[in-house]
């Protein structure tokens, strides 16, 4: 099952902006995944970013990497919604969440590993933590987590790891990291990595414009070439709108969603092989510095989500200047 996952981006973006006086939360997760019929053991990790919603309820963006199980690879996004006990200022506390779960699976139709495919489609995400609260704002926690309506993959993960509830940053400081009517343009290392059982890398180039629209939102327009990979070559323009939550009065956590059209070029010795053109949904996470008033610097990661198997993680490093 291949679809555009709108109702899930939907409920990343609502826990992502939300802007209630209320905590905010953000824990790296890891351990490990069994495959519920097979028996398949492999590593788990699980990067998360929690809105407290009052004091028993609250909404998380999750990313799950599902590790490598046979004939699979699998990661994927979720929103999950939680009722929990209070948090007290030390000690613990425990909670249950449940939501959508939209996954991207690298597996083979043949058993080859040559002839990979990137499947795309919806399960449900179901978990179960304690958390222990230190004083200095941060947490260790234990989760439990199952991803369940993945035809003969579904999954049980056992993770534990740290978190730290995100200081409040003043209004001017938002403004100071991204103000209103500011410009950007950014010279972009790209490092691009096919999602097949090789892993096929490319080391290439782009150039970014950004413009901020208010302390919350961006905008982007990023010309890139993924590089060449074996036969193939592929470069495109992508857009995507960006939400925007500072951490300090110098860095910033981007989440951004937009579209893609590419050429690609499968064969690129064969005269008679001409580029195909392709359209695809594009997400990314990404972390901005303010060195000075006037450069930054920045580090993204893409997803290419694609119709024809060929899904990508690209990965753009640069530095640029606003004005």
């Amino acid at each position: 099952m291949r679809t555009t996952p709108r109702p899930l981006i939907a409920s990343l973006l609502l826990a992502f902006v939300s802007t209630v006086a209320q905590a905010q939360d953000a824990s790296l997760l890891a351990g490990a995944m069994r495959v519920d019929k097979t028996s398949d053991n492999s590593f788990a990790v699980a990067l998360g970013y929690t809105q407290r919603v009052n004091r028993y309820v609250g909404l998380s963006a999750d990313y799950l990497n599902e590790g490598h199980p046979p004939l699979h690879h699998r990661d994927g996004l979720g929103a999950q919604l939680w009722l929990h006990s209070a948090v007290p200022e030390r000690g613990w506390s425990v909670g249950a969440g449940v939501g959508p779960y939209y996954y991207f699976d690298t597996t083979t139709g043949n058993g080859s590993l040559a002839d990979y495919r990137n499947l795309h489609g919806w399960g449900s995400l179901s978990s179960v933590n304690a958390v222990y609260h230190l004083h200095s704002r941060a947490y260790v926690e234990a989760r439990l987590s199952h991803v369940h309506g993945i035809a003969d993959h579904d999954s049980t993960m056992l993770l534990v790891g740290m978190g730290a509830e995100l200081g409040p940053v003043s209004r001017a400081d938002r403004r100071e990291n991204a103000e209103p009517g500011e410009n950007m343009i950014m010279p972009l290392v790209v490092r691009s990595i096919v999602n097949s059982f090789k892993s096929e890398k490319a080391t290439s180039y782009g150039l970014e414009y950004r413009r901020t629209i208010d302390p919350n939102w961006e905008w982007s327009v990023i010309a890139m070439s993924e590089g060449k990979v074996a036969y193939a070559e592929r470069k495109g323009v992508s857009s995507q709108l960006w939400l925007l939550r500072p951490f300090t009065e110098r860095t910033v956590l981007e989440l951004g969603f937009g579209g893609y059209a590419m050429r690609d070029q499968i064969d690129r010795y064969d005269p008679n092989e001409k580029p195909e053109t392709h359209y695809a949904p594009i997400g990314s996470i990404g972390m901005r510095w303010r060195l000075t008033d006037t450069w930054r610097t920045q580090l993204t990661w893409n997803r290419v989500v694609t119709h024809y198997h060929r899904d990508s993680d690209v990965f753009l490093l640069g530095v640029g200047m606003a004005f």
